[in-house]
């Protein structure tokens, strides 16, 4: 009897301690960050970034033959982005068109799964460098930068003792100006504005998610907004000698995509209805 009374009252505290948990607010950032937006992707320095094979050395240092930029050929690329919080790699293999999930731990490049990649056939030669750079892939036994903050070369030692070299391509950085940078979040949804030139469509952006939001009235370079999707990003403020008439003589400029997630229909329209 005393058995059965003491489970009866372990079993009312355990439904009370779910029933508290459940009550409980959902945690923000002590920052004041969006916690959707998984902190991790700071960290990741090869977010938003993008890569041309330059050089594959075979054991011994032979050299491979790889496919160079020319009005021809197209290299073997590597571009690295987040989706919903999950890392992502793609790019372009040899032939085909190849993606995979990967992790990015104390500086190791870890591709957790075989690359998934579309089935286009091309000739024998192209087709042997295609399924070796994706087996590659899963080989990487240690992967170094050039620079830890701003890579620009990157290598991947395999475990076959081939070693991969990559050159960064060129960020989308408009007439090559640098400039102080920030990180801004960007709503879903454009809205209209007043400008100096009449009515726009404007973002909203704000700092930080316990801010409210602001119409940013100008374009952000290089930006392909998605409507739909909310983003973090990461650009560089220039000064524009020419600003249109009424507009801010400071421009942004796209420096990375840091996270976007997407936001349900119904929280859409109860942005729209809140304007």
């Amino acid at each position: 009897m005393r058995i059965s009374v003491l489970l009866r009252r372990l079993a009312s505290c355990l439904l009370c301690a779910g029933l508290a948990a459940c009550a409980s607010p959902p945690m923000r950032a002590a920052d004041g960050q969006d916690p959707r937006f998984q902190p991790t992707s700071a960290s990741d320095i090869l977010v938003q970034t993008r890569w041309d094979l330059a050089r594959w050395s075979r054991p011994g240092g032979a050299l491979r033959p790889v496919p160079h930029p020319s009005s021809t050929t197209r290299p073997i690329t590597a571009e690295f982005i987040h989706e919903q919080g999950a890392p992502r790699m793609m790019g372009f293999a040899g032939c085909n068109a190849y993606s995979a999930p990967y992790t990015l731990a104390n500086g190791l490049l870890i591709v957790r799964a075989s690359p998934v990649a579309t089935r286009k056939a091309c000739a024998p030669q192209a087709m042997a460098l295609e399924q070796d750079f994706l087996a590659a892939l899963t080989r990487i036994t240690a992967s170094s930068f050039d620079n830890a903050n701003n890579p620009q070369r990157m290598t991947w030692k395999l475990s076959t003792g081939d070693t991969l070299d990559f050159g960064r391509r060129a960020d989308p950085i408009a007439g090559g100006q640098r400039g102080p940078t920030k990180l801004v979040y960007v709503d879903a949804e454009r809205v209209p504005c007043d400008t100096g030139a009449g009515r726009a469509m404007c973002y909203r952006v704000r700092d930080s998610a316990a801010q409210p939001w602001q119409p940013w009235h100008g374009e952000i370079t290089g930006f392909d907004f998605q409507p739909g999707v909310q983003y973090r990003l990461r650009v560089v403020e220039v000064n524009d000698p020419d600003p249109p008439q009424g507009a801010s003589s400071l421009r942004w400029v796209l420096d990375a995509v840091i996270e976007q997630h997407v936001i349900e229909q119904h929280v859409i329209e109860q942005h729209v209805v809140g304007r």
